[in-house]
C-alpha cells in the first residue's frame, strides 16, 4: 500500500470499507438524549465496530473512502476514486490491497497483495480524527453540534462534530484547500470485516510470498 496521504498536518489519510457496506451509509438509531462530546467520542471508538464513509478534498480533488472497523484488528473496505476502486483490508499486523478494478467489477476473484502494517486503530480515520475531541476548547455548541478551531504547526483549522444519541455521526475539519467529511453509522452492528471469498492472495516480491485463498 501507498504510504498515508497527509493533507496538511490535520489530514490523516483515506482508505478502506467492507465489501457488504458498498456505500450504504444508514443513520443512527436516535436515543432519547445526546451524549457530551466527550462522551459520544469516546463511546464511538470504544464499539466494537462500525462504518465509516470518508471524503477527502484537496486542490489536486477529492476520494471517498468507505470503511469498516471491527475491533480490536481489523479495517477493511475500498477507495473510491472516479470510476476505480482499490480494495484494501489490514487484519492483524497484515494489510492486503487489490488491484484497482471497475466500480462495478465483481468482487468474487480480485486478486490481493500482502505486507506486514501498522495497527488497524492506528489507520481508522475515526480513531484519528475523533481523538481531537478532547482538545476541544470555546467550543460553539448549536443543538448537537460542536465546532471549535485548532492551531497546529502554523494551520488553522476548524472541527464540527455532531453528536447522535450516544455516538458521533459525522465530522467536517477544513484547513485552508483542503477538508475532510466523515459519516460514521452502523456502530455496533456493521458487517464483519474478511476478504471477500474467493480473493487470491500474493506476497509483495520482497516478501517472497506465495499464493492462498481469502480467509
Amino acid at each position: 500500500m501507498s504510504d498515508p496521504r497527509r493533507l496538511i498536518g490535520w489530514l490523516l489519510l483515506g482508505l478502506l470499507t467492507a465489501v457488504g457496506l458498498g456505500g450504504a451509509i444508514l443513520g443512527i438509531t436516535l436515543a432519547p438524549k445526546n451524549a457530551t462530546l466527550d462522551e459520544a467520542a469516546s463511546n464511538t471508538l470504544a464499539a466494537p465496530n462500525y462504518s465509516e464513509a470518508v471524503t477527502e478534498t484537496t486542490a489536486q480533488g477529492s476520494q471517498t473512502d468507505y470503511l469498516v472497523y471491527q475491533a480490536p484488528g481489523r479495517l477493511g473496505g475500498y477507495i473510491q476514486s472516479a470510476t476505480k476502486r482499490t480494495y484494501v483490508y489490514v487484519i492483524g499486523s497484515v494489510q492486503y490491497q487489490s488491484v484497482s478494478v471497475a466500480a462495478n467489477a465483481s468482487t468474487k476473484h480480485l486478486v490481493f497483495y500482502r505486507q506486514a502494517s501498522q495497527p488497524a486503530s492506528v489507520l481508522d480515520p475515526a480513531h484519528n480524527y475523533l481523538r481531537y475531541a478532547n482538545q476541544a476548547k470555546n467550543v460553539t455548541k448549536d443543538g448537537s453540534t460542536y465546532t471549535f478551531v485548532l492551531h497546529q504547526k502554523g494551520q488553522t483549522g476548524t472541527f464540527v462534530y455532531t453528536v447522535n444519541g450516544k455516538y458521533i455521526s459525522s465530522f467536517n475539519l477544513a484547513v485552508q484547500n483542503a477538508s475532510v467529511h466523515l459519516v460514521i453509522s452502523q456502530v455496533g452492528t456493521s458487517p464483519p470485516v474478511k476478504l471477500p471469498a474467493g480473493s487470491k492472495v500474493i506476497g509483495l516480491p520482497s516478501s517472497g510470498g506465495g499464493t492462498g485463498a481469502a480467509g
